[in-house]
């Protein structure tokens, strides 16, 4: 049975079983961070927060913890950093996909990256000064509770490699089976993608508004972030998203984004 929001015991991991007592955090510590970080987003619901318990949050460290979690050989990974507040000179960019995360906008559960042949699995939210009146919470859906929830026949029809993220490249909203789902979904980013040249069938527009109807009615997971806390998670298997809040507020997080090869493999089936 759908509900509004879930409520679930938060999974969290703390930065401190891990320092030192005189607060440094070696290089050994840091790659236990990591592998554990990536052990946890390997399983349900892969996603969590971890809690530096810092004010203001140290990002040089957050960003060291992230290389290791993308670190492949000697090859670090390639990590942007974006601030992530509200701009309001991006109201008056009409028909910009990017401009509603500086908008003090809900924004709908979505996919980061949806229109790159492979987005980066690995999204972070690290909050430095969050909405005083309780504004842009954080909501979360992991891709397998969304398909538990929906019709088979409409779980098809997602599975079609033909919907367009940019006016080029089509892909399927949804691939994978049992309880390993991997999805790539963002409307607006479909919507601005339609066109004479990509055209999409009304079976698959209904497909959407359905699914869209889904969304709202998810058993999603919302809540508010804390100074200090990091959410991390494998943006190939969950959706976010954000409440509204007041045109002037002062909310200040970081994201980052990064590829972890260790992700890239199809979880395993108990």
């Amino acid at each position: 049975m759908l509900g509004k929001h879930a409520i679930q015991t938060m999974n969290k991991l703390h930065l401190g079983q891990f320092v030192a007592p005189n607060g440094q955090l070696s290089i050994e510590s840091t790659d236990e961070i990591a592998a554990e970080l990536i052990a946890r987003l390997r399983a349900s619901p892969h996603w969590l927060v971890f809690v530096t318990e810092q004010n203001p949050i140290d990002l040089d460290r957050v960003i060291n913890v992230l290389a290791a979690m993308g670190q492949s050989g000697a090859e670090l990974p390639r990590i942007s950093k974006t601030k992530i507040q509200v701009d309001v000179k991006q109201l008056a960019r009409k028909g910009k996909v990017t401009r509603y995360s500086r908008t003090p906008d809900a924004l709908p559960l979505h996919t980061d990256c949806s229109n790159k042949a492979v987005p980066p699995n690995v999204v972070a939210f690290a909050m430095e000064r969050p909405d005083p009146q309780g504004g842009g919470e954080s909501v979360i859906l992991s891709a397998s509770d969304l398909v538990h929830a929906l019709p088979e026949d409409l779980v098809n029809l997602l599975r079609q490699p033909v919907f367009p993220f940019t006016d080029k490249k089509q892909y399927p909203i949804l691939q994978g089976e049992g309880d390993d789902w991997r999805i790539r979904y963002y409307r607006n980013q479909i919507d601005s993608a339609l066109s004479e040249q990509c055209p999409l069938s009304d079976e698959l527009r209904e497909a959407l508004d359905e699914l869209d109807r889904y969304l709202e009615l998810s058993q999603s997971v919302r809540f508010a972030m804390q100074p200090g806390e990091v959410v991390i998670m494998d943006n190939q298997r969950v959706l976010h998203g954000r409440s509204a809040m007041p045109a002037d507020s002062p909310r200040l997080m970081h994201r980052f984004r990064l590829s972890v090869p260790a992700l890239s493999a199809p979880t395993s089936i108990g």
